[in-house]
């Protein structure tokens, strides 16, 4: 009895010796990213655009979930401690992300030189290539390795925003933003060794790609008159991937 005893006070005095998790990995990953597409109002001006806001017509915020599925490869080299794991990791992929929203109101503004027509705006923001590179920070315990993660962030993103009104054939010209945005992306994963050399990860992400901001101006319809929403480039994904240890 005391032998059995002396045993597993020390084992439990010496904890198991984590796996080892330093070395260069590469892998392959995929998943969901989810984002509202979020725009807001910004500046306006002229003579009838300022009523058309007061009334209502064009929305002061907009939002509205949307999924789009996301996959990549990506690779890293992970240095370990003890059961602490630091390391850094770079990865390249596709979102196809697109929230789209629509807002149609019929004018009601007392002094407005188009009564009873309809109002209509569409906004849209498309993701595409995106890209991070973060440092990574974790425990291991044995085969599984539990992680934070943090740093930058860059992805293609297109944001547009569209005016008609259809009862006298008016659609307004390209008002959109397109290229490459630069930002900062924040997660938590957890990471299980399957062999010495193949692992199962999973992970979730803040993204965010900086707001842009989109302005409507039509000099030759509407000379004068101005209105702009920001859109806020930002989504939370979600992936499952596969890596190998070299």
């Amino acid at each position: 009895m005391r032998r059995i005893l002396f045993l597993m006070a020390v084992t439990f005095s010496h904890p198991v010796a984590a796996d080892d998790w330093s070395g260069a990995y590469f892998g392959a990953f995929g998943g969901a990213g989810v984002s509202d597409g979020r725009a807001e109002l910004g500046d306006y001006s002229g003579v009838v655009i300022p009523n058309d806001v007061e009334y209502g017509l064009f929305p002061r915020s907009i939002d509205g979930n949307s999924t789009g599925a996301v996959a990549g490869v990506g690779g890293g080299y992970n240095f370990q401690s003890n059961s602490f794991v630091s390391g850094i990791e770079l990865d390249i992929g596709y979102a196809s992300t697109s929230p789209h929203h629509s807002y149609s109101r019929i004018d009601n503004v007392p002094t407005s030189p188009f009564p009873g027509v309809s109002t209509n705006t569409n906004y849209s923001t498309d993701f595409g290539v995106l890209a991070t590179l973060r440092l990574r920070g974790g425990y291991a315990y044995r085969d599984t390795l539990f992680f934070g993660s943090a740093g930058l962030a860059a992805g293609r993103v297109h944001n547009r925003f569209e005016l008609s009104l259809p009862e006298i054939g008016y659609s307004s010209p390209d008002w959109s933003g397109s290229g490459m945005r630069l930002g900062y992306t924040v997660g938590l994963g957890v990471e299980h060794r399957l062999t010495r050399r193949v692992s199962l990860k999973f992970e979730t992400m803040y993204v965010n790609l900086a707001d842009r901001t989109v302005n409507g101006v039509d000099g030759t319809s509407f000379p004068g008159e101005a209105i702009s929403y920001k859109f806020s480039n930002d989504m939370v994904v979600a992936r499952f991937g596969i890596n190998m240890k070299f």
